[in-house]
């Protein structure tokens, strides 16, 4: 059993490195928007594997960043990483339930959540069925006037030239777990300004942000291509027709002379929106 719990714990470790790795120009440009200052106080939560953390550490000289997360592997990937960029006297990563926050009132400037808050059943891998009791938590942690940021991977076009076939990939509901036909529409995350709203923030604000895919065939490439294939679409095959799925796995294997990830002109693109609001009290 443990032996089980540590590869799974490392595979989803290696998830973690491949979507960060695409989606680090995305994320970078909402860091740059969130409008951190020097001598700031931000909370990263959960924070992964501390890429997010050690992101804002950069160029932001005196800023004080607490990276929180509840798995202990994730915590020792990221406290090592930050080490490895010379960053550790900007970062402290700590193990914290994001259900039960530890945390003084009024601790931080920002509040970042990205990826964490996705409403949903517990089974499914989601922390909490509604948002509003982990955000009202979150506010009563930040300063007056501070913000809180909820990030979601919220868009992508992988499959350039078959845009039939990635909308009824898109369309199943392995892709867009935990979502159900009888999910509220209020809880679905383009819904979050609602949510912050609802426990009294102001000046709400969303903004979404690109990172171009690029395809240059090398390994990492194709470690983290194929991840995100699998991530988004390897559980959609009971859902599709046989012949869209024949299709799929051809035009994705890398090793097919069909596959769209060898041509040299390729281009894909994700978005990652950023939903901001002030705290009043």
């Amino acid at each position: 059993m443990a032996e089980n719990n540590r590869h799974r714990a490392e595979d989803y470790i290696k998830n973690l490195e491949n979507s960060n790795r695409i989606s680090e120009k995305a994320i970078r440009g909402a860091i740059h928007e969130l409008g951190l200052f020097p001598g700031c106080s931000v909370l990263d939560i959960p924070c992964g594997i501390g890429n997010h953390s050690v992101w804002m550490a950069e160029g932001n000289d005196g800023i004080k960043i607490t990276g929180a997360d509840f798995a202990v592997e994730h915590l020792n990937y990221a406290t090592k990483l930050a080490e490895e960029k010379g960053l550790s006297s900007q970062i402290v990563f700590e193990k914290s339930d994001i259900n039960n926050l530890d945390y003084l009132e009024n601790s931080f400037d920002f509040v970042w959540c990205s990826d964490g808050l996705w409403p949903g059943p517990v089974e499914t891998g989601c922390l909490a069925e509604e948002p509003y009791e982990i955000l009202a938590e979150m506010a009563g942690i930040t300063k007056i006037g501070g913000t809180i940021a909820l990030l979601f991977w919220s868009s992508q076009k992988l499959l350039p030239g078959y845009p039939l076939l990635e909308s009824e990939l898109n369309a199943t509901l392995a892709a867009n777990i935990p979502v159900t036909p009888e999910t509220d529409p209020d809880l679905h995350y383009m819904r979050a300004p609602l949510w912050l709203k609802r426990i009294g923030l102001k000046n709400i604000k969303s903004r979404t942000f690109a990172a171009d895919i690029r395809w240059s065939a090398d390994d990492e490439d194709e470690k983290s291509v194929s991840g995100l294939l699998d991530m988004f679409w390897g559980r959609a095959h009971a859902e599709v027709s046989p012949e869209s799925w024949s299709q799929y796995k051809s035009i994705t294997d890398l090793n097919s002379e069909n596959c769209i990830f060898n041509r040299p002109d390729y281009a894909g693109f994700l978005t990652y929106t950023m939903f901001t609001g002030e705290v009043v009290k």
